[in-house]
């Protein structure tokens, strides 16, 4: 598994920082599905929050969706956009050349937390990985009034958003290298 060098550290601190209720992914999950893989997010309500039919989570720039490929929990729909839907007074980064996914309670009772919601996944063409945001929409349970959240989790990202150099570039250091020890030589 390949992922982009340093992104662990940081999605700690995002989440110890920036997370106060709601709902949160707690596990992210990547297995290799054939070509493509599978990123699994075990969601958590957290313990002062209940979800109400029509509240949602989102996961920002899920790069390589494949169609069709998303699992959820019974009581949940999917739908796949590009731009959002983002809860009020919430600012995340969303590219809108990337799809969003996001996943809607439609059951009929209301959830009150702290519980675990399930399982939600699908497939991208993409294995390696960087953080992005996350957002959540439910109600507080003291007083009923709209709840927003963000953090981070992990999502695909194409090899070279990764801002590993290109083979071409790699070549070029490689033979200025041998242009520097050359001439070290010489000189030496």
């Amino acid at each position: 598994m390949r992922t982009c060098p340093g992104w662990g550290l940081l999605a700690l601190l995002g989440w110890t920082g920036s997370a106060t209720a709601g709902l949160l992914p707690v596990q992210v999950g990547k297995t290799s599905d054939g070509a493509d893989y599978r990123y699994t997010y075990s969601i958590l309500l957290e313990s002062d929050t209940v979800l109400k039919t029509g509240d949602y989570f989102t996961i920002y720039d899920f790069a390589g969706f494949v169609a069709g490929s998303n699992a959820q929990p019974s009581a949940f729909a999917f739908q796949s956009l590009y731009t959002g839907p983002t809860p009020a007074q919430v600012l995340a980064s969303d590219d809108p050349n990337l799809p969003n996914l996001t996943w809607r309670y439609t059951g009929p009772d209301t959830l009150a937390g702290q519980l675990d919601l399930g399982d939600f996944s699908a497939e991208s063409e993409f294995g390696t990985t960087r953080d992005d945001d996350f957002t959540g929409r439910t109600h507080r349970k003291v007083d009923g009034h709209l709840n927003s959240n963000i953090t981070d989790t992990t999502v695909p990202v194409p090899m070279n958003d990764c801002h590993v150099p290109e083979p071409s570039s790699l070549l070029l250091f490689g033979l200025a290298g041998g242009v520097a020890l050359r001439r070290w030589r010489r000189v030496g």
